[in-house]
């Protein structure tokens, strides 16, 4: 579905900006806005219930429930879900959020990020704090919204807040590699992107499509199974749709998958250039893939690349790697972890977010990489699973023999 939108003065997205380096100025104006304490925290974290406020003019604004799933974006947005671990016991748990609008402004995001560690405070330090970004949101947070979000054209800046069009933007990506070394790449929304080498999934919302090239070997088409089911989730709203070349991928056969990507675009206004879908050799060579080297990273003020502390081995990275001191983060691939150590300033950790999209944009990887926000003590499976404890040294036992 296309609209039309007429174009106002063009605020500058934060994707274009070293969001790493948003200095006092932004902390300014967002302890100004909030000189007298911040209202919207008021009752927050004490039952079960998920609750959704914008950022306007570095100020949080409830979002109003009817809209709950919906997102402007030219906006930026603070999520928190609280809910019960053990549906059995008292102890309520926290996940705070921050959705960023491709469209967003610096300061917007800024503002989310401190007023997300605001809020973590209080619930008493007790929240795992995530950032999410257009297009490359979380499952955990899709899930809230019955696994699909609505993406709102404009913004609170905008004056098209009125605007309820949606903005369909599904998604091609690449699993190439074999056993261990697989890869996972998002590609341009192009039939000339794909090759019959590899494995390819087509996220288009509702439905999540695995197209396996003819040459495409079996962990290419098994990674792309599992990571197509991820993507679809597990609430049954989303189905896996599978295409082999060659057996059922026909242009009549699955039309509703080519038609995401056709096979001729405009060229030169009068004439129309063909696409195909590249040879297995245009693809490249499977064994050329390495694997993804986990990497832990001090977060250091003024290194925006932050400072490499430990690579992962066969093992993974030793537990005491970890400083109490500071603020890490950790690599792993397809995810970055941010953990606060209990000892780490205050500042560092209202920067933590900011410092690690510096840190993403810095070594160019992928800006919307999943970001959590982790503190010693709360339990992240996937992020323990690249650590280790090393063995205690054995003490020295001096025995008389009587």
């Amino acid at each position: 579905e296309f609209h039309l939108m007429a174009k106002l003065e063009k605020k500058e997205s934060w994707r274009k900006t070293n969001v790493g380096l948003i200095g006092s100025d932004l902390d300014h104006k967002i302890k100004k806005a909030a000189a007298e304490g911040e209202p919207q925290w008021t009752g927050i974290g004490q039952k079960v219930e998920l609750r959704i406020w914008r950022i306007e003019q570095f100020r949080v604004v409830k979002w109003p429930q009817k809209k709950f799933g919906a997102f402007h974006e030219g906006d930026s947005y603070v999520i928190l879900n609280t809910f019960k671990a053990d549906p059995n016991s008292t102890k309520l748990s926290y996940d705070i959020h921050i959705w960023i609008g491709n469209e967003s402004s610096q300061d917007e995001y800024g503002t989310a990020a401190y007023k997300m560690v605001e809020a973590d405070e209080v619930v008493n330090g007790a929240a795992i704090q995530h950032r999410e970004v257009q297009g490359n949101e979380s499952r955990l947070f899709l899930e809230y919204f019955s696994g699909k979000i609505k993406i709102l054209a404009g913004g609170v800046d905008s004056g098209f807040n009125h605007v309820e069009a949606t903005v369909e933007a599904p998604h091609l990506y690449q699993v190439k590699g074999k056993k261990d070394a697989l890869q996972l790449t998002q590609l341009p929304l192009r039939r000339d992107a794909m090759n019959e080498g590899d494995a390819f999934i087509l996220d288009a919302g509702e439905i999540v499509y695995q197209w396996n090239g003819k040459e495409s070997n079996k962990d290419e088409k098994h990674k792309s199974g599992e990571v197509a089911r991820s993507m679809a989730g597990d609430n049954g709203k989303a189905k896996v749709v599978v295409l082999d070349q060659g057996v059922n991928d026909g242009e009549e056969e699955a039309a509703a998958f080519w038609a995401y990507l056709p096979g001729q675009i405009p060229s030169m206004v009068i004439f129309k250039k063909k696409l195909t879908v590249r040879s297995s050799v245009a693809g490249g060579i499977d064994e050329k893939i390495k694997p993804f080297q986990p990497t832990l990273y001090r977060v250091v003020e003024g290194k925006a690349g932050g400072k490499k502390v430990a690579a992962s081995s066969k093992r993974g990275i030793k537990k005491t790697a970890l400083n109490p001191s500071h603020v890490m983060l950790l690599d792993d691939g397809f995810h970055v972890y941010v953990w606060l150590g209990p000892k780490s300033s205050t500042k560092e950790k209202s920067q933590a977010v900011l410092r690690s999209s510096a840190y993403l944009k810095y070594n160019k990887r992928p800006i919307g990489l999943p970001i959590t926000i982790l503190k010693s003590g709360q339990n992240v499976p996937s992020f323990e699973v690249n650590f280790y404890d090393p063995p205690k040294s054995a003490s020295l036992c001096v025995c008389t023999i009587s």
